[in-house]
């Protein structure tokens, strides 16, 4: 009985395992005045199937220059799919910042329908 029971719990274990992760190298350095880019690699791995743009949904950049009281949200768009791999990026418009200012800014999507968010590091304006 007891084999049996440990047997159906590492079953159910191995058959839910999986997940996702993101990579995302932020810009150095954010020229005042011009448009910058963001891209977002995302992944999965283990259990679970399907296109990735319809496992990673609701995908945005939240930015303010620092100081600002509110973010302003933009849609980040797939420019890149395969079956291991999705990279999606959004362009942020120029924005009116200050040598010295920082830009602040965080991703967040639903993966299978759960919320994630990352937190970036703030980049300065040059």
């Amino acid at each position: 009985m007891k084999k049996s029971a440990l047997a159906m719990v590492c079953l159910l274990i191995v058959s839910c395992a999986g997940g996702g992760g993101s990579t995302h190298i932020p810009p150095k350095t954010i020229l005042i005045g011009q448009p910058t880019s963001l891209i977002l690699e995302l992944n999965a791995w283990g259990a679970g199937s399907g296109k990735l743009s319809k496992r990673y949904t609701d995908i945005q950049c939240h930015y303010r220059v620092g100081g600002d009281e509110k973010f302003t949200a933009i849609p980040m768009y797939p420019t890149a799919e395969n079956s291991t791999l999705l990279t999606v990026q959004c362009i942020l418009p120029p924005l009116p910042a200050k040598p010295g200012d920082k830009l602040e800014y965080y991703i967040d999507m639903k993966f299978d329908g759960v919320y994630n968010k990352r937190m970036e590091s703030p980049v300065p304006f040059k």
